[in-house]
C-alpha cells in the first residue's frame, strides 16, 4: 500500500486532474495527495492547512497578510523579498537564523545586554 506522504512509490500512477474556474468553497480534503500540484490564482481566504507535509514547495507571489503559523517547521527555508512588517515570533528556535547574514541570536544577546 502506497504511504500517504509518498514514502513509498509503489502505488498507481498519478492521474492527471485539471479543474478550473471551480468554486470549491467548504470543500474538506482528507489524507490527499497533491504531489507536484499547482495551485495557481487561487483564493484560500480563511483556509485551514493542518498535518501537511510541503518539504520544498515554492509558495511565490502569495499573500499571507494575518495568516497565522503554529508548530511549522521552517527549517532551511528561505525567504526573499517578503514584508515582514507587523510580524510576530513567539517560542521560535532562532538557531542559526540570519537576516541579511546578521545571526538572530546574535543581535538579541546584544539587544538583552543593553
Amino acid at each position: 500500500m502506497t504511504d500517504l506522504f509518498g514514502d513509498d512509490e509503489s502505488g498507481p500512477p498519478a492521474a492527471a486532474v485539471e479543474i478550473e474556474d471551480a468554486f470549491m468553497d467548504g470543500a474538506h480534503l482528507t489524507r490527499a495527495s497533491l504531489r507536484d500540484a499547482v495551485l495557481e490564482a487561487s483564493v484560500l481566504t480563511r483556509a485551514t492547512v493542518r498535518d501537511v507535509r510541503a518539504e520544498a514547495a515554492v509558495f511565490e507571489d502569495v499573500r499571507l497578510a494575518r495568516a497565522v503559523f503554529r508548530n511549522v517547521n521552517l527549517a532551511d527555508a528561505t525567504l526573499s523579498d517578503v514584508d515582514l512588517s507587523g510580524v510576530t515570533i513567539t517560542d521560535a528556535r532562532l538557531d542559526g537564523m540570519t537576516i541579511d547574514g546578521i545571526a538572530v541570536t546574535d543581535l538579541l544577546a546584544r539587544w538583552n545586554n543593553g
